[in-house]
């Protein structure tokens, strides 16, 4: 292949890696846009407007809806990860491309939406000084979300198998909510399925389960990914229902040292509740590690373990001595004249 075509084979893979990051990025928005993408109520609007009246946005930018806001830019772009990671010996899309086509397609849906949460809240315009913290602060909040979207890319389209098992653990939670929303997007006025509260509790601590089965369970680097992953699924929840408990206390109007007091006062009482998931996932995950670990000593018939191999090893010195010892035994015998 020459220098030139090595180039543009380079180039396309590139430019194909970026559009996959799109599309990635624009599916993980599908469970809000499904819905109409109208952007929810605003308390500080300066006009009086319906629900209906209210403009078109690709992100749902809300004080209610933050927790949602941060699934659907993580979530894409850790099964995007996922994605480069299985297909690497077959489809080599260069993972900062696909990184950048992510970064891309956020950064393009958070200027689209602010601007126009910007012009309805008149900002610059006002002299309420919530207006700016609102509008700053959930502007914050998604850059945080975009970034921690990029790291769980980084996580997961990693070739090492403890990295990308990390990744997917943290996301587990970010997971069950991005399907939480899907399903509530799909399903019409009182049709919510009662059974999705129970999903959202207890599909994560599967997914780390799994997980940690795939990784395995070995003293020293191993110990140190299960305990993060395990961690992970015992804070994350509590930081979800904590933090968008706070954010929707709309008595507080903005006070955020009432939001973060009124956070915090909950947060330990939902670990009480995660305490259980978390066992699952632990004894799933040791239940699948070893049986994953019994088959692939099956799937190994001419190895012997080494304590069955120690006591062969006697048995077959002591049949080769036993000839040996009789053959000196009649040389030594006195010969009677």
């Amino acid at each position: 292949m020459t220098e030139t075509a090595a180039t543009s084979s380079h180039l396309r893979r590139s430019l194909e890696g970026v559009a996959a990051g799109v599309v990635a990025a624009a599916a993980g928005l599908l469970p809000w846009l499904v819905g109409g993408g109208r952007l929810p109520l605003q308390n500080l609007w300066a006009n009086e407007t319906l629900p209906g009246g209210m403009p078109f946005v690709l992100l749902p930018v809300s004080q209610y809806k933050a927790i949602t806001l941060l699934v659907l830019l993580v979530v894409p772009a850790v099964a995007a990860g996922l994605a480069v990671r299985a297909a690497a010996s077959r489809v080599a899309l260069p993972a900062w491309s696909v990184a950048a086509g992510l970064l891309l397609a956020h950064a393009g849906a958070t200027a689209q939406s602010f601007v126009v949460v910007a012009r309805g809240l008149e900002l610059g315009q006002t002299v309420d000084a919530r207006v700016g913290l609102y509008f700053f602060g959930l502007l914050g909040g998604v850059v945080a979300s975009i970034l921690l979207a990029q790291a769980g890319f980084l996580l997961t389209s990693r070739a090492s198998r403890g990295p990308a098992a990390l990744g997917l653990s943290l996301a587990a939670t970010p997971l069950a909510y991005w399907l939480n929303e899907a399903v509530a997007a799909l399903s019409g006025p009182g049709q919510y399925p009662a059974i999705m509260s129970g999903v959202v509790r207890w599909l994560p601590a599967v997914v780390v389960g799994l997980t940690l089965a795939w990784y395995g369970l070995r003293p020293g680097r191993q110990i140190a990914v299960w305990a993060a992953a395990l961690a992970a699924l015992w804070v994350t929840p509590a930081l979800f229902v904590s933090l968008q408990y706070g954010l929707g206390m709309r008595i507080l109007r903005g006070d955020v040292g009432e939001m973060l007091s009124a956070s915090a006062q909950l947060f330990p009482q939902v670990l009480e509740l995660m305490v259980a998931p978390v066992a699952v996932a632990l004894a799933l995950g040791l239940a699948a590690a070893a049986a994953r670990a019994g088959l692939a000593r099956r799937g190994r018939p001419g190895r012997v373990a080494p304590e069955g191999r120690r006591h062969a090893n006697q048995r077959e010195a002591r049949r080769l001595a036993s000839p040996m010892r009789a053959s000196c035994t009649r040389e030594s015998a006195p010969v009677l004249a």
